[in-house]
């Protein structure tokens, strides 16, 4: 039984049923039904719910792109991320198809940021201002997202996993390499498409090694011998 005596003296009325005790305080009723009349709240405009959606995809963007630079692809799961992130699981399946999906949207979203420096004006004519502008954003981009790149990396050493964007990834490749030869041929190189891929290949290993030693490695020094070279 419930012992009345314990009870706080706003508690004006105890119902009894059965082996259940209801404790209902009609004052504080009266109260919070005033509350609610008067304080109920405006739902929410298309434009606030989208702002949240994308802040919830791009955080979970984010933590999945830390894991899978940190802890590999296979040996991360959508409950860690989701764990990490703070939300539920079933909200990773509302935003994402599934886990390749992730990584998918994860590494298309910079690759789309990143080569928006490659929008010249005139592809047929580019400049070499427009070739140093997408450099400089590479040597950029390698030291503000270095994580990006060692998932990157760690990708093309996963054929099976790399299969899953090459339909994305191959065409904005072929188009750096056609820009790129565009440019070296524009120069009078002997070698235009051989030029273009030594440069890319040129830029690859620089991020590579960045990454595997920043503390030590002359990033200043290398990005000023790669424009030189230009």
């Amino acid at each position: 039984m419930v012992n009345k005596t314990i009870l706080p003296k706003f508690f004006t009325t105890l119902v009894e049923s059965k082996d259940i005790y209801y404790i209902f305080d009609q004052s504080f009723s009266q109260k919070n039904k005033y509350r609610n009349d008067n304080w109920k709240m405006s739902p929410r405009t298309k434009k606030q719910n989208q702002e949240i959606k994308s802040e919830k995809i791009s955080l979970i963007m984010d933590v999945a792109l830390r894991l899978f630079a940190n802890k590999g692809f296979d040996a991360t799961s959508v409950s860690q991320i989701a764990k990490e992130a703070g939300i539920s699981k079933g909200l990773m399946y509302i935003y994402f198809q599934n886990k390749e999906d992730l990584l998918r949207q994860v590494i298309m979203s910079i690759f789309t940021e990143f080569f928006e420096f490659l929008l010249v004006k005139d592809p047929e004519n580019i400049k070499k201002e427009e070739i140093l502008v997408f450099v400089r954003e590479n040597f950029e981009l390698l030291k503000q997202e270095p994580e990006f790149y060692k998932l990157y990396f760690s990708l093309a050493f996963q054929p099976n996993i790399l299969a899953l964007l090459m339909d994305e990834i191959r065409p904005v490749f072929q188009n750096l390499i056609d820009l790129f030869t565009n440019y070296f041929q524009q120069k009078g190189e002997e070698q235009p498409l051989v030029k273009a891929r030594f440069l890319i290949a040129t830029l690859d290993g620089v991020g590579m090694h960045y990454i595997s030693d920043p503390a030590h490695f002359p990033i200043e020094e290398i990005r000023i011998l790669i424009e030189n070279q230009l």
